[in-house]
């Protein structure tokens, strides 16, 4: 009788045999393929910027490090790099009849910022001692000539109704053209038709390459008559830590945080980056969810952000809070999870209540059911519901989809949209439009009821365990076995979930499965625990299954072998994996 050889010599003798059609026939690649970025522009050349401030300050915007009520903010740009920059302001009821003879005034601090194209003069101040919701005319001045005049309003000393603009992504999608005519579509068509709107925020990626200083110039130059008007809270992602795109290189955010003056009150190694404010009813908590760019340079960064948001939203009485981050717990993107941020930061959500989480990232608008301890709940009395923001900019993708958690979906391709939220007593209300106007969803949260609408009506529990990845629930025929128990291990269909991510199989003969998944080469052998991983041995916890057919192997084993997160929600009756 001839003797067996090991999987380890048949994998020598049959690795020619590997099958090496393409994966684009599989569901998996193809939402691999068509998760490459798209771009209106893509026609444009590099654009050639010269980077200069003019003759007079420019880049003037409004932002909050303390107090709305009494206080505001100004940053600009000067164009003297020596000049000592100056604010005056004055209320506007007493500007009308003396102009700027009895405005009061106070001197600005520089900031030079560093760029491929020079030093930068960034100038700020912060104006103390105001009365609350009065309106005020200000200018400012680069130590030599003055800006042209504009207005702001403080927040009111009671708590009163409000709304504030928030847009996803405005990045140009194009690292050799800083393209941002979208971005000035979108955000002059928000404040135009919500001119009562008291602040904006953009939840991440503002600009395409954060260490370029021309994406920064047309940002700026595309906010312009917006941004000096209504204060911007920004909240900083990926692409603000980019400085060579094509290398997936990162550095500290430091374009960013020289242009976005913001409170200081986040963990001293986060300083501009993570923070929070009250305004009106509701508390906001910013947090740096770049943890994969920046983790080098911030040891535990999202453990130091967890323990900062305990505390934060801890010493806060507001009836509404709201917290905002770029990376999504909760994506659309076809493969693109953030387990590791999930699995930080979501803890302290559900422990505080957190009403809304808003992110960007995934381009595409959606929102959750309302979720506790990553299961779907009735209402959003009982858990948190998580909005993704969308798309302002230029830059979309073509493999957004509705996920198993999203009571709604749209996929802004088209064009780029926007949110309004508006906090109005025991009422939180979220609209969604168009760039061009049109309502894509309004929902609001009752805090008395603890109802919303429209109302959360959860998905049914399904008879048979249901198998999603990534967020999809996989159908048939692409499904030939529903994933079961084996040995009170998760086990799932082996051809089904492979295919699905984009990976190759091929059955090989003998019992012998081979699995090709980006930079891993599997070999599988039938009821036995040995598996080659790259020509190197290993050995899985449970032997692969055959049930009805079907190959099946442990979700245990995919965690091991591939870094697969998985969990069992009984009251859906599925089986999630994400990686």
């Amino acid at each position: 009788m001839e003797e067996r050889k090991s999987l380890f010599e048949l994998f020598t003798e049959h690795q020619q045999c590997m099958n090496r059609r393409s994966f684009l026939k599989t569901c998996g690649a193809s939402m691999l393929l068509a998760s490459l970025p798209v771009n209106i522009m893509q026609a444009f050349a590099e654009e050639k910027v010269e980077i200069h401030s003019g003759a007079t300050p420019d880049h003037v915007m409004l932002s909050w490090t303390m107090d709305p009520k009494t206080t505001q903010t100004v940053v600009w740009r000067a164009a003297d790099s020596n000049a000592k920059g100056t604010i005056q302001w004055v209320k506007t009821e007493e500007f009308k009849h003396s102009s700027w003879e009895h405005a009061d005034k106070a001197v600005a601090t520089n900031d030079i910022l560093h760029t491929e194209f020079g030093d930068v003069t960034v100038q700020y101040a912060t104006i103390e001692g105001l009365k609350p919701s009065t309106h005020y005319m200000y200018r400012v001045q680069d130590g030599k000539d003055w800006s042209d005049p504009c207005d702001f309003v403080t927040q009111p000393s009671a708590k009163q109704p409000f709304k504030f603009l928030v847009f996803g992504d405005s990045q140009s999608g194009l690292p050799k053209n800083p393209e941002y005519g979208p971005w000035r579509t979108t955000i002059h068509n928000a404040y135009q038709a919500h001119s009562d709107a008291v602040f904006f925020m953009v939840v991440g990626d503002l600009v395409e390459v954060g260490q370029d200083y021309r994406h920064w110039n047309n940002w700026y130059a595309a906010a312009k008559d917006v941004a000096e008007k209504i204060p911007h809270m920004a909240v900083p992602g990926n692409h603000e830590t980019y400085d060579v795109p094509e290398e997936n290189h990162s550095v500290k955010p430091i374009y960013y945080t020289k242009q976005n003056k913001l409170p200081a009150n986040g963990p001293d190694a986060l300083i501009g980056q993570v923070y929070s404010f009250d305004y009106g009813d509701v508390h906001f908590s910013i947090l740096d969810s770049q943890a994969d760019e920046e983790g080098q340079y911030v040891p535990n960064m999202l453990q130091l952000e967890a323990e900062w948001l305990d505390n934060d939203l801890a010493a806060t009485n507001q009836k509404w809070k709201i917290v905002l981050f770029h990376k999504t717990p909760y994506y659309n993107k076809a493969v693109r999870a953030n387990e590791k941020l999930k699995a930080v930061i979501l803890p302290v959500i559900d422990k505080h209540h957190v009403d809304v989480v808003i992110n960007g990232h995934d381009h595409g608008y959606s929102r959750t059911y309302p979720i506790y301890q990553d299961s779907f709940v009735d209402s959003p009395a009982q858990g948190t519901v998580y909005i993704v923001a969308g798309r302002s900019g230029n830059k979309f993708y073509t493999d957004l989809s509705q996920k198993i958690w999203d009571a709604f979906f749209h996929d802004p391709q088209a064009e780029p949209n926007y949110l309004v939220v508006e906090a109005m007593g025991d009422q939180l209300v979220i609209n969604a439009y168009t760039q061009s106007g049109e309502l894509i969803e309004r929902y609001s949260i009752d805090k008395v009821s603890g109802k919303d609408s429209p109302l959360t009506m959860l998905p049914e529990r399904s008879q048979q365990p249901r198998l999603v990845i990534w967020g999809n629930m996989l159908q048939t025929p692409l499904l030939s076995a529903v994933p079961q128990k084996i040995a009170d291990a998760w086990h799932v269909p082996l051809r089904a979930f492979f295919e699905f991510i984009g990976a190759s199989v091929d059955i090989m003969g003998g019992g012998r499965i081979a699995v090709k998944y980006q930079k891993t080469n599997l070999i599988f052998q039938m009821n036995d625990t040995q598996v080659i991983v790259n020509d190197q041995p290993s050995v899985l916890q449970y032997p692969l299954a055959t049930v009805q057919g079907a190959t099946l192997i442990a979700a245990e084993d995919l965690k091991k072998l591939l870094g697969f997160g998985y969990r069992y929600d009984a009251k859906l009756n599925m089986l999630f994996l994400a990686k």
